[in-house]
């Protein structure tokens, strides 16, 4: 038991997220760009950016939702609670001592990988210009509401020092990049979401490990980093929208 518990950060987080890959991996389109007028589809493409996509779906959302929601559960939550209580005894008991700095670069490691298949020639969903400008809408997004939710919740953090535990703001950066390598790749191979994912994991088991974040605060920014991404990609693309329709006007 006394192992078992330790590894449960690793085992929930994963196992979630790779879940997720399921039903947030995208695939290109059933609307084919040939079934779009030869203008629409050449500005399009132009752009980087492959016509037919919907980035805001109710099935797209399950489970960022369903993770934001478990982590203000455990806010109330009497069970959750013990199992956040519970996870952190046993990861201090068998990991005392456990201190890395690994995962201040480590949430970083999936937007940068978006940036690198490009570097060697991977095309992704948009050209660099349009993915920075989607990273800084995600960045924005999930920085005003990560510090909003610090201060209305005032959760003190499992090692005592401050009262601003809920939710992980490493967490949602790390699945903030990985929610991009997921739209960028995804619809190429499954296997680059699982790639951006498992890293975004690796943070919020480190967050865990080094005794910074309950299990339910990782969860959650988890949930808002991913959340926070689909909303600007799907802002992101009815302005995109708008900008064709007017350059169309002019053919």
């Amino acid at each position: 038991m006394k192992n078992s518990l330790a590894t449960i950060p690793l085992l929930i987080t994963s196992s979630l997220l790779l879940t997720s890959v399921n039903i947030s991996a995208q695939t290109v389109s059933s609307i084919s760009s040939d079934s779009l007028p030869q203008t629409s589809k050449s500005i399009s493409l132009s752009h980087g950016v492959l016509p037919g996509k919907n980035y805001l779906t109710a099935r797209s959302i399950i489970i960022p939702v369903t993770f934001i929601n478990y982590g203000f559960s455990s806010l109330i939550s009497k069970p959750l609670k013990q199992v956040n209580k519970g996870i952190a005894h046993e990861v201090m008991e068998d990991a005392s001592g456990f201190k890395t700095r690994v995962d201040d670069y480590l949430k970083y490691a999936p937007a940068a990988g978006v940036y690198l298949l490009s570097a060697v020639g991977i095309k992704g969903r948009h050209n660099i210009l349009d993915r920075t400008i989607i990273l800084a809408m995600s960045s924005l997004v999930s920085a005003q509401l990560v510090v909003m939710l610090k201060h209305a919740t005032h959760q003190l953090r499992p090692d005592g020092s401050t009262y601003n535990s809920f939710p992980s703001g490493h967490t949602t950066t790390a699945f903030i990049g990985a929610e991009m390598m997921n739209q960028e790749f995804g619809w190429r191979s499954p296997w680059y979401s699982v790639a951006g994912y498992t890293l975004a994991a690796g943070t919020a088991t480190l967050r865990i490990m080094n005794n910074r974040h309950w299990l339910s605060d990782v969860i959650a920014g988890a949930g808002l980093g991913m959340l926070s991404t689909k909303f600007s990609y799907w802002l992101y693309s009815k302005w995109e929208n708008r900008r064709q329709k007017r350059q169309l006007a002019f053919y």
